[in-house]
């Protein structure tokens, strides 16, 4: 786990069209925030294949034109990192050693990710120190982030979303868009209830706009909340990635994918919980 956090965003980067979306989003974020953006590369068999044998030379060539075009365009000031070895094992690594308090992750959706990553690409996401934003072809939004879909749920820990909104660079001008899940269940239902009370109470403390909505259907709540980002025009999608849910009626995988590899292409901003003893949850 991170002990210090240096105000910078991690992009790892394959070269292609879609992460460099990402690092557009991360230099659009640091303009907002005033941190740093550095740029990754994970040499492997991938690479080689496409460079041939000066490999690390045209790495280092790309990475430093990257660097080069995000000095040229803006304020942020950006670093370039390259290593080689597994994209699980580095990545995560290098978000630790650097200190950082973000990762941006572009994809083509599910495909891309999974050609990306490999077969097990969500263990890049869970296992991160760090959030992690993951974006597509869309490009970031004219007026910023201002809409968020918040979902709560009965099988997530929605409370830890709490203070990564209260931290968002552009909160006093958004509005945070609470979806609760539904359920037929009164326990789960008053569960649900209480945990959107805790919510608002501190959403209310610190003066943020919000507002609350029940999705219809008891099954499906991943891709009722996609319906309703997509109907609310909004521009993130907050999200719990919990690899350790063990639970017989959710499905943390189906959940993930569905959010995360969404066909409108809205971004969505991963967070993996903190475990605090038996108590699962902060504020």
């Amino acid at each position: 786990m991170i002990q210090k956090l240096n105000n910078l965003i991690l992009v790892p980067t394959d070269f292609s069209e879609t992460c460099q979306n990402a690092i557009d989003y991360a230099v659009n974020l640091a303009e907002l925030t005033g941190w740093d953006v550095h740029v990754l590369h994970v040499i492997n068999r991938e690479t080689r294949t496409k460079f041939g044998k000066d490999a690390e030379a045209e790495v280092e060539r790309e990475l430093n034109n990257i660097v080069a075009a995000i000095h040229s365009g803006s304020k942020v000031k950006a670093v370039a990192h390259y290593r080689e070895g597994s994209i699980f094992d580095i990545i995560n690594e290098v978000a630790e050693e650097l200190g950082a308090n973000l990762m941006v992750l572009g994809t083509h959706g599910k495909k891309g990710l999974q050609y990306l990553f490999g077969s097990f690409a969500l263990r890049v996401i869970s296992q991160s120190p760090v959030p992690v934003g993951v974006v597509q072809k869309k490009k970031f939004p004219e007026n910023g982030f201002r809409k968020v879909v918040f979902p709560v749920g009965i099988h997530t820990e929605a409370r830890q979303q709490v203070r990564y909104v209260l931290n968002f660079p552009t909160r006093d001008n958004i509005e945070v868009m609470i979806v609760k899940q539904f359920s037929k269940d009164p326990a789960f239902s008053s569960r649900v209830d209480i945990v959107t009370g805790q919510i608002e109470e501190e959403f209310r403390k610190h003066n943020l706009n919000y507002s609350v909505h029940t999705v219809e259907k008891e099954s499906g709540f991943a891709d009722q909340l996609v319906d309703f980002a997509v109907e609310n025009y909004a521009d993130i999608i907050f999200m719990m990635t919990d690899r350790n849910i063990d639970h017989p009626d959710f499905n943390n995988s189906s959940w993930s994918e569905t959010l995360i590899f969404n066909e409108a292409q809205i971004p969505v901003l991963c967070i993996n919980p903190t475990y605090l003893g038996e108590i699962y949850f902060a504020l």
